[in-house]
């Protein structure tokens, strides 16, 4: 005798987290659709950081070569692309939400509540890989040289973007904890303390006094160290294996943060 399967039977669990990826798609796109809809908001996010190449290499491209680094253009794109994937809008869409009154509507619906920062983080991370995309190809078009081809084009988007979610954490951790709009934007102002302690503008080699003990406890370093390998150099598993552990442990931090914020708002 025939036996058929009814999705009914399926455990509980199951339509809970199927439920619950229904719920943080939905919020995603809502969240995309909202980017789209008001591009003024997106386009500094990466024209900004495409001016700042553009000034990086035009103004220190020659010194570069005389202090031993051939190709400038690699050297300094991944800093572009970070100044890119931290662009300190993350968060404010959801801060928005809790000051119009809409995050508490979305409360009295069935909807996961952790769902609510996924689906807000999941549109964060495609805004940030997309920013970066169109950094890299603008970067590309002027001739930027990639020791890895397109292949190491698409990890470095993807590193970066891994990062730029990480970063996000933060925003949506203060949203989240202060409901306020001029507290979240304040994450802004961390990117540049963290640029400039770190190999912005010089190998970890060329560092020296304060400034290179600093960068050595920046994860940005690490990271850095690992775009650069796919930029420079060539695939370097161990300077990747670097990047990626850091990533995961400013990510580790920072998103544990933020849905301890969540967790805190809901209750």
């Amino acid at each position: 005798m025939a036996v058929t399967y009814s999705p009914a039977a399926r455990p509980a669990s199951w339509h809970r987290w199927r439920a619950a990826a229904r719920a943080a798609y939905l919020l995603a796109a809502r969240e995309v659709r909202t980017a789209l809809r008001t591009p003024a908001h997106l386009v500094p996010n990466f024209l900004a950081p495409f001016f700042f190449y553009l000034v990086m290499v035009g103004s220190f491209e020659a010194f570069a070569t005389r202090s031993g680094i051939p190709n400038w253009e690699a050297f300094v794109v991944p800093m572009a692309i970070l100044f890119a994937v931290q662009g300190g809008s993350a968060g404010l869409n959801m801060v928005s939400d809790i000051e119009s009154g809409y995050f508490d509507k979305l409360l009295l619906t069935p909807a996961n509540r952790f769902a609510l920062l996924v689906g807000a983080m999941s549109a964060d991370f495609l805004r940030v890989m997309a920013q970066a995309t169109i950094v890299l190809l603008l970067a590309l078009a002027f001739g930027l040289d990639f020791a890895t081809g397109w292949l190491g084009a698409a990890a470095l988007v993807l590193l970066s973007g891994c990062w730029g979610l990480a970063y996000s954490g933060i925003g949506f951790a203060i949203a989240l904890r202060t409901g306020n709009a001029q507290a979240t934007q304040s994450v802004g102002y961390l990117v540049l303390p963290l640029m400039f302690l770190t190999t912005m503008f010089a190998p970890e080699e060329d560092l020296s006094g304060w400034l290179a003990t600093a960068s050595t406890f920046n994860p940005m370093t690490y990271l850095l160290r690992g775009m650069r390998s796919l930029t420079l150099a060539g695939w370097n598993s161990a300077d990747l294996g670097v990047a990626a552990l850091a990533v995961t442990l400013v990510g580790g931090v920072t998103l544990t943060l933020a849905f301890l914020a969540l967790r805190g708002r809901v209750q």
